[in-house]
């Protein structure tokens, strides 16, 4: 069976989801373990039997695909050297740090041909699937509302590269809130208008880019209209979680709770019902870093994409979108107003 040889890029905490992902999938190879810091490939290395290397661009000859894991401010210049190389490229969210960075990232892949993936893994974990195939099969009947939430603590201090303005230009709207913005348009739909309130209540020494609390709220292309709240301020685990979609003829809901389960609920004329349930206790759930196996529909995906030479559900032009919707956002913040998507989009390439 043809294999897809594989590079993860940036070996710091996110990249052993990846790694799991890719060791799971039977049509892919990790083949390197990349990163400056070479104690840290190596860590990750001796886990799973690849190579190490300090030099991204040094073994591009030797994969058909890159997995880039790094800090936002790399994955520009990473994603077009790659595509210049005429390789495939899965990139962790946010796909850059600013929309001209994204749009150069579209650019070059297009121009390669190669596929484009953005890491926006909840559309490819059981659980937000299954609320996606709920709120599209008109059970709900027509949607009005959605809600999405979730909290946890950074850590202090946070990683050096959050330290800086010019390696990470923004808070927790941008950085991880693009997660929840993108559940909101895949589960709902296009967002035309946004406003939201933000604030740096622990991390505005640490953090001088951005916010570690946001609320937004967003109406959307149908007419319904939904909220995204996000702090990385709260003092426990990021284990509330949750994303509400009301509709006519009922409600749905994902949530994460505190004892590490994770539900999909229902709500019918016989009330809230239980259609599905992660249980973290089965160990065959788990992957040889100790987290939930979250990481393989995505790299699955990839993969099957790079094979049928088709374009990923989660494309650089989906990723871009959040990205657009919360700049919007920020900009309503700025000037006090009700900021609507596409003009602030106009505007901007009126520049």
């Amino acid at each position: 069976m043809e294999k897809v040889r594989i590079a993860v890029i940036g070996c710091g905490g996110i990249s052993a989801a990846h790694i799991n992902g890719i060791l799971a999938e039977p049509r892919a190879e990790l083949v390197y373990c990349v990163d400056i810091d070479e104690e840290k490939a190596r860590a990750r290395a001796e886990k799973c039997g690849a190579k190490v290397a300090t030099d991204y661009r040094s073994i591009l000859d030797e994969v058909d695909a890159v997995d880039i894991c790094t800090p936002p401010h790399l994955h520009a210049e990473m994603t077009v050297a790659a595509a210049e190389a005429g390789k495939h490229v899965l990139c962790e969210k946010i796909m850059a740090i600013d929309l001209d960075q994204a749009e150069a990232m579209i650019e070059a892949t297009d121009k390669a041909g190669v596929v484009f993936m953005i890491a926006f893994v909840l559309r490819y974990r059981r659980e937000f699937m299954l609320l996606n195939e709920i709120c599209r099969s008109g059970r709900l009947g027509q949607i009005h509302q959605a809600y999405a939430q979730t909290s946890m603590m950074l850590g202090i201090p946070p990683q050096k590269w959050r330290q800086s303005v010019e390696t990470f230009p923004m808070g927790c709207f941008l950085s991880h809130g693009c997660h929840y913005v993108d559940q909101l348009i895949w589960n709902v739909g296009e967002i035309t208008e946004a406003a939201s309130f933000g604030n740096a209540f622990t991390f505005h020494e640490w953090i001088p880019g951005g916010d570690d609390t946001s609320v937004a709220i967003f109406r959307h292309k149908n007419g319904a209209v939904s909220a995204y709240c996000e702090s990385w301020a709260t003092p426990y685990p990021m284990t509330r979680l949750r994303i509400d979609v009301y509709g006519k003829d009922g409600s749905a809901r994902v949530e994460y709770l505190p004892d590490a389960r994770r539900v999909v609920e229902v709500c019918d004329k016989s009330g809230w019902n239980r259609v599905w349930e992660f249980d973290p206790n089965k160990k065959e759930l788990m992957d040889v870093f100790g987290g939930a196996k979250d990481m393989h529909g995505q790299i699955s995906h990839f993969v099957e994409c790079i094979l049928d030479k088709k374009q990923p559900t989660t494309h650089g032009r989906e990723g871009i979108k959040a990205m657009q919707v919360i700049l919007a956002a920020t900009e309503a913040e700025k000037t006090g107003r009700i900021v609507n998507v596409q003009e602030f989009l106009a505007a901007r390439a009126r520049r």
